[in-house]
C-alpha cells in the first residue's frame, strides 16, 4: 500500500462501461476487479460503482454517468474519486468534451483517477488524459472506418445479407465460399435461437437469450431463407388482410391479439409493427442496405466509407439518398407471398420507396423543435405510471392529453383509451400558480416553514454528531486491524469484513457530512431565501405575457411537483411544489467566501409542497371549455392593485 498517494483514505465510486451487450458479462466485471485491486494498492474506499452499456463516443452517454456522481454527492454521499479502468472507458468523445465533463466534477471536488496508468501529479496527469482523450477518438473513428469498410466489401461480395437480424418468419442460412450450405439459425420469440442442420431440418444446437451464435468465419457466406411455416402463414395473412381486406395495421393488431397470435417478440401486436411487416421488401424476394443513417461517424459507401454529416458526439440518423442504396436479391424469398398477392404487394413497396426516395417521407429527425405543451411528459396515468403526452385531434386546432404507443390494441370500452382536453387542465393550473404567486404572504409562511424544518432535521440533537464520531473513530480502529489481518489463510472472510465496515464508516461520514454543512439558518436567512424564491417566481410569471407558452412551461415544470390523471373519472390530482433548485440556489448566493467550503458540504433540499388541489374535467369539453388561457403575468395584476 501507498500511504503517500493523494488517494490514500479517499473514497470513489468506479465508472464501468462498455459498447454491447456482449461484452456486459466479462468486460463489466473485469473493470471491476481491476479498480478493486488498485483501491487496495491506494489504501481507498469504493463506493456501489455506476454501470453502463453503449457507446462512449455518445456526448449524451457520458454526461449521464456525470450526472450520476453528481446527482450521489449532493445528496450526501462522501465521493473524493471516480475511477475508470482506461480513458476509453470514460469515453471517446474527445479532448475538448472530456476536459468539460472533469471540469464539472472538479467542481463538485471530485478528481479523477484511471487504474492503467494513474499519475499522482495532477497537472501532468489533466495533460495526459487530456492527449489520451483525442487518441481514444481518434481510434474510435479508426474502428468505425475499418468495420464500416469490411462490412460493405462482404455486402458487395454477396458473402452477408442486407440486415443483421432476419425478420419475422425468415431465417438465416449460413454457407460455405463454394455455396454449399453449413447451418440454419432461426430467432425464437424469447431471444434465443436455434441452430438447424439445413438437410433433415432438425434442430443441432440451442443459444439461450444473450449467448453468442454460430460464428461465422470470414469466407463464408449468409443469406436469408423461408423461416417457420406458422410465422409465414401469419406473415401472409397480415399482407392479404391488408391488400385484399383493405384493413390497417391497428385492426389487424387487434384481430391477431384477439386470437392469441404472438408477436416476434413474444407479446403484443401494434400498428408499427404490422406496417414494418407491409413495407418489408425482404418478403418479395428483395432487399436494400444502406438505406438509412444511423452512425456517429462514418457511412458504408462503396470504395471507401463517407463521413457522417452530423454534430460530433452524437447519433446522426435518417434516410440516404436512393443512389446510396444497395440492393441484395433473395431468390428463395421471391416466392414467400402467395402468385395472387406478390404483384400487388410489390407494387405497395414500389409506391412506399418511391415516397421514401423523392423525401415525402420525412427523415427520423430530433424534437428539438417541437412545441412542448403545459403538462407533456409530466403527467402520468394513474393505473399504470406512463407519461402522458399532448395529441392533436383530426381539427388541429384541439389538443387532448392521452397515453401513446399501445392504446390502439387495448379493447373499446377500455377507460385508457380516453382522453383529457388540454385548455380547461391549462387554465386551471395557470390560475392556480397565480393565486400562489402573487399570494406572496401566504405562500411566504408556507416556504420559511418548509426550508426551517428541513435545517433544523439536517442539524439533528444535541448529542447526535458526538455519538457518530465516537461510533466512526471506533470503526476507523476496526478497519486499521482488518486491513492488517490481509495475507493470511483468510482472505475472503477480511475482505468481506473490511467491505461491512467500509460501509458503516460510509454511512457516519453522509451524516456528519449533512450535519457539518454550514452553521445553521438564521431567520434572516430564511427570509431571504424565501423572498428570492418568490421573487424568482413573479419574475417567471411575468414572462408568460411576452413569451407565451415556453414560458409556461418552464412555468409548470418547476411549480408542479406531481400530477396524475384518472382517466376512467375525468380527473387530475396535483401537487405544487417549491422545487429543491431554487432553495438550493438561493442558499447559495448567501454563501460568503469564508462560509463556501462548508456550506457546500449540506444534504440535498427536498422540495417544499405548497398545494395538493384536484381537478375535475367536464363529461364533454365544449364552446367555452376549448379557450386558450392568455397570460399577463403579476406587472398586469400589480398594475391593477395600484388602480384600485
Amino acid at each position: 500500500m501507498n500511504n503517500k498517494s493523494r488517494l490514500y483514505g479517499t473514497r470513489a465510486v468506479p465508472i464501468l462501461r462498455c459498447s454491447t451487450k456482449d461484452q456486459e458479462d466479462t468486460s463489466i466485471t473485469d473493470q471491476h476487479d481491476s479498480i478493486k485491486v488498485f483501491a487496495l494498492r491506494h489504501g481507498m474506499e469504493l463506493g456501489d460503482p455506476i454501470e453502463f452499456v453503449g457507446s462512449g463516443s455518445i456526448k449524451k452517454n457520458l454526461n449521464r454517468l456525470v450526472d450520476q456522481v453528481i446527482e450521489r454527492k449532493r445528496r450526501g454521499e462522501q465521493i473524493d474519486i471516480v475511477a475508470f479502468f482506461d480513458q476509453s472507458r470514460f469515453g471517446r468523445s474527445g479532448s475538448n468534451h472530456f476536459g468539460h465533463l472533469a471540469n464539472r466534477l472538479e467542481n463538485e471536488g471530485i478528481e479523477l483517477a484511471e487504474t492503467d496508468s494513474y499519475i499522482d501529479d495532477p497537472d501532468t496527469a489533466g495533460l495526459l488524459r487530456s492527449l489520451k482523450a483525442h487518441a481514444a477518438k481518434s481510434q474510435a473513428k479508426s474502428i468505425a472506418q475499418a468495420s464500416s469498410r469490411g462490412s460493405q466489401a462482404s455486402l458487395k461480395g454477396g458473402r452477408r445479407g442486407h440486415s443483421t437480424i432476419p425478420a419475422y418468419g425468415i431465417d438465416k442460412l449460413y454457407l460455405t465460399p463454394n455455396d454449399e450450405p453449413i447451418c440454419i439459425v432461426r430467432r425464437l420469440a424469447d431471444g434465443s435461437r436455434q441452430q438447424i442442420d439445413p438437410i433433415t431440418n432438425e434442430i443441432k444446437l440451442a443459444y439461450p437469450k444473450g449467448a453468442k451464435g454460430y460464428r461465422k468465419a470470414s469466407l463464408e457466406k449468409d443469406t436469408l431463407i423461408p423461416g417457420d411455416s406458422i410465422r409465414r402463414e401469419i406473415v401472409i395473412r397480415i399482407f392479404r388482410m391488408h391488400l385484399e381486406d383493405n384493413l390497417g395495421g391497428t385492426r389487424i393488431a387487434r384481430l391477431l391479439n384477439d386470437e392469441g397470435v404472438l408477436s416476434a417478440s413474444g407479446g403484443k401486436w401494434y400498428q408499427p409493427t404490422i406496417d414494418s411487416i407491409l413495407r418489408n421488401e425482404v418478403y418479395t424476394g428483395y432487399g436494400y442496405a444502406n438505406r438509412f443513417i444511423n452512425a456517429i461517424y462514418c457511412n458504408h459507401a462503396d470504395g471507401m466509407p463517407t463521413s457522417v454529416d452530423g454534430p460530433s458526439g452524437r447519433k446522426t440518423r435518417g434516410i440516404r439518398p436512393s443512389t446510396d442504396w444497395h440492393t441484395v436479391e433473395y431468390p428463395t424469398l421471391m416466392n414467400y407471398l402467395p402468385e395472387n398477392l406478390l404483384p400487388i404487394a410489390l407494387k405497395f413497396q414500389a409506391e412506399y420507396r418511391d415516397r421514401m426516395a423523392s423525401g415525402w417521407i420525412q427523415n427520423p429527425k430530433r424534437s428539438n423543435g417541437r412545441r412542448s405543451y403545459l403538462l407533456s411528459g409530466i403527467m402520468t396515468e394513474k393505473s399504470t405510471g406512463k407519461s402522458m403526452k399532448a395529441i392533436k385531434s383530426g381539427d388541429s386546432s384541439r389538443t387532448y392529453y392521452g397515453l401513446s404507443g399501445g392504446i390502439e390494441v387495448l379493447p373499446k370500452n377500455s377507460t385508457l383509451r380516453h382522453r383529457l382536453p388540454a385548455p380547461p387542465l391549462h387554465r386551471a393550473v395557470l390560475d392556480m400558480m397565480e393565486q400562489l404567486i402573487c399570494n406572496a404572504d401566504t405562500l411566504g409562511l408556507m416556504i420559511r416553514k418548509g426550508i426551517k424544518e428541513q435545517d433544523q432535521e439536517r442539524r439533528g440533537g444535541a448529542d447526535e454528531q458526538g455519538q457518530l464520531l465516537a461510533d466512526r473513530d471506533q470503526l476507523s480502529k476496526r478497519y486499521a486491524s482488518q486491513l492488517a489481518m490481509f495475507g493470511g489463510p483468510d482472505d475472503d472472510a477480511v475482505r468481506e469484513a473490511i467491505s461491512k465496515t467500509s460501509k458503516s464508516i460510509a454511512t457516519i461520514d453522509e451524516r456528519l457530512a449533512a450535519i457539518n454543512g454550514g452553521p445553521a439558518l438564521t431567520d434572516e436567512d430564511i427570509r431571504k431565501t424565501t423572498d428570492g424564491i418568490i421573487a424568482d417566481l413573479r419574475d417567471l410569471l411575468d414572462q408568460l405575457a411576452d413569451a407565451g407558452d415556453s414560458a409556461l412551461r418552464k412555468l409548470a415544470e418547476t411549480m408542479i411537483g406531481s400530477t396524475v390523471a384518472d382517466l376512467g373519472a375525468g380527473e387530475v390530482a396535483f401537487e405544487f411544489v417549491i422545487p429543491n433548485r431554487m432553495i438550493e440556489q438561493r442558499i447559495m448566493g448567501l454563501m460568503h467566501t469564508s462560509e463556501l467550503a462548508t456550506r457546500q458540504q449540506a444534504h440535498k433540499w427536498n422540495p417544499v409542497l405548497i398545494r395538493k388541489t384536484r381537478i375535475i374535467l367536464p363529461p364533454r369539453c365544449q364552446g367555452d371549455c376549448w379557450d386558450d388561457f392568455k397570460p399577463k403575468g403579476c406587472s398586469d395584476c400589480r398594475r391593477k392593485r395600484k388602480a384600485a
